[in-house]
C-alpha cells in the first residue's frame, strides 16, 4: 500500500460507529453466511477462548454468541476501534462468558496455541500485510483450532474498475487481498488452509451515493495517492448512469 496510515484507519471507523452499526449492510449479509458456515463446525472447536477480532458493531458477534453459548468456550471480543469496542460491549452485554477489549492485530504479541478459534469479518483488507497477519495468527491457533475469516477480494468492484478503464480514469479504490495468493501463502506453513468465495453485490442510484456511503460508514480511507477531479467523477457518474440502462 502507498501511504498506509492504521490511526486514519480507525479513526475514521470510530467517527462512524452509528452510521455504520444501521447501514453498513454488506458486512450485515456477510455475518450471515459465516455464521452459516460456522454451524456445522461448532462443536469441533477445541476447549479455550475465542478471539473475534475487528468486530465492529457485532454483526457477527451475536451470531457468534448466540451459536456457541451454550458450550465452555470465553469469547474475547475485540477491535482496534475503541469506539467501536464500547459499542459492541454495549450491544451484546459483558458476562462471564463474554469479555470486551481493544486489540490491534497487527501490533498483537501472537503467542502460540492462545485460542481455539480466531474469527473476524471484513476486517483483513484494513491491514498492511494480510498474508504476514494471518500466519501470525494461525500459528496462535490450539492444535484442532479453527479460524474463520470473511474480506473482499481482489476481484471486487468489477463495474467500478470497468468503468474508470473505459474512460481512462484513475480507479480510486484500495487494493484488496489476493484471495488465491494468500491460500498459497498460508500453506506453506504447518496447517491446512481452504477457502470459499461468494459473490454478494451493492446497487446505488449513483456513485455519488456510493461514494457517500464509503464516507459515512468508516470506509473511504484511500491508500492509493489517487484521486479523481470534480470533472472526473462528474463524467464516470454519467458513464456509470448510461451503462446501467
Amino acid at each position: 500500500m502507498k501511504s498506509y496510515n492504521k490511526r486514519k484507519v480507525i479513526n475514521a471507523f470510530s467517527n462512524s460507529v452509528e452510521y455504520y452499526s444501521a447501514n453498513a449492510r454488506l458486512q450485515q449479509e456477510t455475518a450471515q453466511r459465516m455464521a452459516r458456515a460456522l454451524e456445522p463446525w461448532q462443536y469441533s472447536i477445541p476447549p479455550g477462548t475465542i478471539l473475534e477480532v475487528g468486530a465492529g458493531t457485532g454483526f457477527f458477534t451475536e451470531y457468534l454468541v448466540k451459536i456457541l453459548s451454550n458450550q465452555n468456550h470465553k469469547m474475547m471480543i475485540t477491535d482496534a476501534s475503541d469506539e467501536m469496542t464500547l459499542y459492541c460491549r454495549d450491544k451484546i452485554g459483558e458476562s462471564n462468558k463474554v469479555c470486551f477489549d481493544t486489540l490491534d492485530i497487527e501490533e498483537h504479541d501472537w503467542k502460540e496455541d492462545s485460542f481455539s478459534m480466531i474469527t473476524g469479518n471484513f476486517v483483513i483488507q484494513w491491514i498492511n500485510d494480510p498474508s504476514s497477519t494471518l500466519a501470525k495468527m494461525i500459528r496462535a491457533l490450539k492444535p484442532g483450532g479453527f479460524m474463520l475469516m470473511s474480506f473482499p477480494g481482489s476481484e471486487s468492484f468489477p463495474q467500478w474498475r470497468k468503468n474508470c478503464m473505459d474512460l481512462g480514469l484513475p480507479f480510486t479504490a484500495n487494493p484488496l487481498p489476493d484471495v488465491e495468493q494468500l491460500v498459497v501463502n498460508l500453506s506453506m506453513g504447518p496447517v491446512k488452509v481452504d477457502f470459499y468465495e461468494d459473490q454478494t453485490t451493492e446497487e446505488y442510484p449513483d456513485l455519488f451515493t456510493f461514494f457517500r456511503h464509503l464516507k459515512n460508514s468508516g470506509s473511504s480511507t484511500s491508500f492509493t495517492g489517487k484521486k479523481l477531479s470534480p470533472k472526473q467523477m462528474k463524467l464516470l457518474n454519467k458513464y456509470l448512469l448510461y451503462s446501467m440502462t
